[in-house]
């Protein structure tokens, strides 16, 4: 089978070619509706796609329900082989596939490039923990001998976002595979060709046909049929709160579902801070990727005692990033749609908030959009909501207690930092912020994937994310008594 998504030209040579969705082992036009995949770059039509629709989500759960049997027999060492050869394979091709994953989505080459190699790595973490799924043994007062088996679910859904169209869905499918189970994925359509492009990899990289299905599609179109499935044994989301709150509501109760969720994250930076590298760790907090991250810093407060200078560094800061070298840096938002409620945000602070400071009055255009310091908000949707974009508030705070309650007046919390030289003062903000991760003079962005990641509040539900935590979600556990 050939990659597909690699006929694409991204170098404005060519025309766009017509790709589909994948059911059953091959690639073919679903019926769906027609989307045009566009080059955040230049506009320019990457592929036409004919989408999925309901019907070709019944199809691939059909095929995954029969070649789900057939992995879950086999053992982890011929999964793990697989998994192996799918990380050299999409190494091989990181100079096709990073430029691809740019033009879909937006973000530069370079950062694509890294997040290929990083999935690389995801798969081959997973092939080797499969090994390590082990049962237990229980003693007991009564001639009988008790253990457990671990056993895969099934057949899974996963729905991934646009923001780490590569990174997020390998995380996601090297933990479900290894652990056994079949898959029927959904990417997001802002990164339908990066979606497709991982599951034809992974075929040519030895998957059995019908094992994974990537049903590419419009979540109004073809939900109802990806959640409703008899076949379905689990849901693994990462997306928004609301996503969440529909998805759950479709389940049935025993369809067990794991969600990975937006933050409105915060960073304290404390009297005693260096405030050079403080600056560096907002920066790469804050607007690495646009600010779309989930764990992107949305709220900066700084000790009374160091407001004003940390203010005049990052002032400086943002002076630097121009619309060539701070956009070819921060990459483009995903749409015109999610550009324009960016700045509708930076909008709202020039009547909410003391003071916006951008590297240039108006923005930037073409999708990029200039980050931005508000200053002094007003309390509400400023400080509370997330905005996923390079736009990050800065107030002031004079008491660890009243920085906490500051921090957790929200309904996130999926991370928080604090920037100080002084244990006392970190341990009081560790102890005290209501988020699943915290981060002592450490970057918010960047969760090294073998570590458990879970949100509270808003932003997440169910099983953390990441390491042995992922095969806990994507396995059950079976109890046997033997007597003789």
């Amino acid at each position: 089978m050939t990659l597909v998504p690699a006929r694409i030209t991204v170098d404005g040579s060519g025309d766009a070619d017509e790709v589909g969705i994948l059911v059953d082992g091959a690639v073919r036009p679903g019926s769906g509706p027609e989307q045009k995949l566009v080059s955040r770059s230049d506009g320019r039509v990457l592929a036409v796609m004919r989408s999925a629709g309901p019907e070709d989500v019944r199809t691939a759960y059909e095929a995954a329900a029969r070649a789900a049997p057939d992995w879950a027999a086999l053992g982890p060492a011929a999964r793990a082989e697989v998994l192996h050869r799918a990380a050299g394979l999409f190494l091989e091709r990181a100079d096709e596939l990073a430029p691809i994953i740019s033009a879909d989505m937006g973000k530069p080459a370079s950062e694509a490039r890294v997040e290929v190699a990083k999935g690389a790595a995801v798969l081959d973490y997973y092939a080797e923990l499969g090994y390590r799924r082990l049962g237990t043994t229980y003693s007991t007062d009564f001639d009988e001998d008790i253990f457990t088996l671990v056993e895969p679910l099934g057949v899974v859904a996963l729905v991934t976002p646009w923001n780490f169209p590569f990174t997020i869905p390998i995380r996601k499918l090297s933990a479900a595979l290894a652990a056994g189970n079949a898959v029927v994925f959904k990417p997001s359509t802002n990164a339908g060709i990066t979606g497709l492009m991982i599951a034809v990899t992974l075929l040519d990289a030895g998957l059995p046909a019908g094992l994974l299905q990537a049903t590419i599609g419009r979540s109004s179109v073809i939900q109802e049929a990806l959640l409703s499935a008899p076949e379905l044994d689990g849901v693994s989301l990462t997306g928004s709160y609301e996503a969440a709150v529909d998805i759950r509501s479709r389940l049935r109760m025993e369809v067990p579902f794991q969600a990975e969720l937006g933050g409105k994250n915060t960073i304290v930076v404390w009297a005693d801070a260096d405030l050079d590298k403080a600056a560096d760790i907002i920066v790469a907090s804050s607007f690495r990727n646009n600010g779309q991250i989930c764990t992107a810093a949305g709220r900066l407060l700084v000790h009374t005692g160091v407001y004003d200078d940390l203010l005049a560094r990052l002032t400086a800061r943002l002076g630097d990033m121009t619309d060539t070298s701070g956009g070819d840096e921060l990459g483009i938002l995903v749409s015109d749609g999610e550009a324009g409620r960016v700045e509708d945000y930076v909008s709202l602070a020039e009547h909410q908030a003391r003071d916006v400071v951008r590297p240039e009055p108006g923005g930037w255009r073409d999708g990029r959009v200039a980050p931005a310091l508000l200053v002094d908000p007003a309390t509400g949707p400023l400080t509370t909501e997330e905005i996923f974009g390079p736009v990050v508030t800065y107030e002031p705070v004079s008491d660890i207690d009243e920085a906490v309650a500051m921090a957790n007046a929200t309904a996130y919390g999926l991370t928080s930092g604090i920037v100080t030289g002084d244990i006392a003062v970190a341990r009081r903000f560790w102890k005290g912020s209501h988020a699943g991760t915290v981060k002592v003079n450490s970057p918010l962005t960047g969760v090294p994937f073998h570590v458990p990641f879970e949100g509270y509040g808003h932003s997440g539900a169910g099983w953390a994310e990441g390491g042995e935590s992922s095969l806990d979600f994507f396995t059950r556990t079976k109890t046997v008594y033997v007597r003789s």
